[in-house]
């Protein structure tokens, strides 16, 4: 286990990331639209970083686009703060207005000001993946859609 939480900021640059891992080449650790540098990473709840599969969830704390501790999301403390992420991925469950329920991320809300990637507000339906990318106040700018064409789980 991490001695510093996983999600105690540094000089105020570091993003919480809470995503699903698409590919580790050993070098970078690529996710839906985005990808990491490994860097010299600290790593929490695995041996080493090839045991970081695709489909595995990480909560990653990076900095300048490295990667500097990552832990098997799974792993992570009941009293983490999920809600200091920078750029999750969740299943979506509901749609209210403006407002997202989406599992293990809970209520989001987007404004008329978000970008939205691979769709719109009319391709949000229940089960659909979405991953979210907000700024430091924690406002939504950008919402993708993964797979847009795919049929929602």
């Amino acid at each position: 286990m991490l001695g510093v939480p996983l999600w105690a900021a540094q000089a105020g640059a570091d993003e919480l990331w809470l995503v699903e891992l698409e590919h580790n080449d050993g070098i970078r650790l690529q996710f839906q639209g985005a990808e990491l540098d490994l860097g010299s990473a600290a790593l929490a709840g695995g041996r080493q970083f090839s045991d970081l599969k695709p489909g595995m969830k990480l909560a990653i704390l990076s900095r300048n686009g490295v990667a500097e501790h990552i832990r098997l999301y799974g792993h992570a403390p009941e009293s983490e703060p999920a809600a200091q992420w920078r750029r999750a991925e969740g299943t979506l469950l509901a749609v209210t207005g403006h407002a997202l329920q989406l599992q293990g991320l809970g209520t989001i809300t987007f404004d008329a000001g978000t970008r939205w990637l691979n769709g719109s507000p009319a391709d949000l339906q229940p089960g659909r993946t979405l991953v979210l990318t907000r700024d430091e106040t924690g406002r939504v700018t950008e919402i993708l859609i993964p797979n847009p064409e795919d049929e929602p789980k």
